[in-house]
């Protein structure tokens, strides 16, 4: 398996066209949040395009750029998703006794974006290109419990989620979880990310449907 600068455009393009999409039909606006996941990913993919560029040439004058591009990076991953990714389940969600849960979710999110905030200030992210895909370098990788944590805050509000689209999601994103961090355990913040903004594109579906049923 393969992923380059072309592949992380490639998706950075798709899911801006998703996302734009899914934005021009919601009709609550509520569903706004939801709705944006997948210009996030679009967003979040394209730092990485970026970054791939200027590792694999690092002749450029803007070779510097790197580390900042890499920060972006790790700020898309452990300060918006882990924060992101509960609030817009809980805003989507109807049911009280889940929304109540999801809610704790959210909390665990918050703390973990103050810990990645703190880590990323006392340590910059350092990425270089290992086996084809890109190794994110910090002190707070390969900790078990900020993986179990952040696995509680961004997968299980999707797989809690009364909407079945949405649950769907939260399973697929869930299972490139483990498979990510089971065979791509250098690299596995590049790649379960690069499928988890491949899966965010069912969340149009969503949108369409929420968009029939209102």
């Amino acid at each position: 398996m393969c992923f380059s600068a072309e592949a992380s455009f490639i998706v950075s393009g798709t899911l801006s066209i998703i996302g734009i999409s899914a934005i021009r039909q919601i009709k609550a606006r509520k569903d706004i949040f939801v709705a944006s996941i997948p210009l996030i990913f679009a967003l979040q993919q394209l730092t990485e395009g970026l970054l791939w560029v200027v590792l694999q040439n690092p002749e450029l004058a803007l070779a510097q750029a790197s580390n900042w591009l890499a920060g972006l990076y790790g700020i898309f991953i452990g300060v918006i998703w882990p924060v992101y990714a509960p609030f817009a389940i809980y805003r989507e969600e109807t049911d009280s006794q889940t929304k109540r849960v999801i809610a704790s979710m959210l909390l665990a999110g918050v703390g973990l974006a103050a810990y990645t905030i703190i880590g990323i200030i006392q340590e910059p992210i350092v990425a270089s290109i290992i086996t084809h895909s890109i190794h994110y370098a910090h002190q707070v990788e390969g900790q078990q419990f900020v993986l179990a944590m952040y696995l509680f805050a961004t997968c299980t509000p999707f797989i809690l989620s009364s909407r079945k689209l949405l649950n769907l999601t939260g399973m697929i994103i869930t299972l490139g979880f483990f498979v990510a961090f089971f065979f791509y355990q250098q690299t596995f913040a590049s790649v379960w990310c690069f499928f988890a903004a491949i899966a965010s594109g069912l969340i149009y579906f969503f949108i369409r449907n929420q968009k029939t049923t209102q």
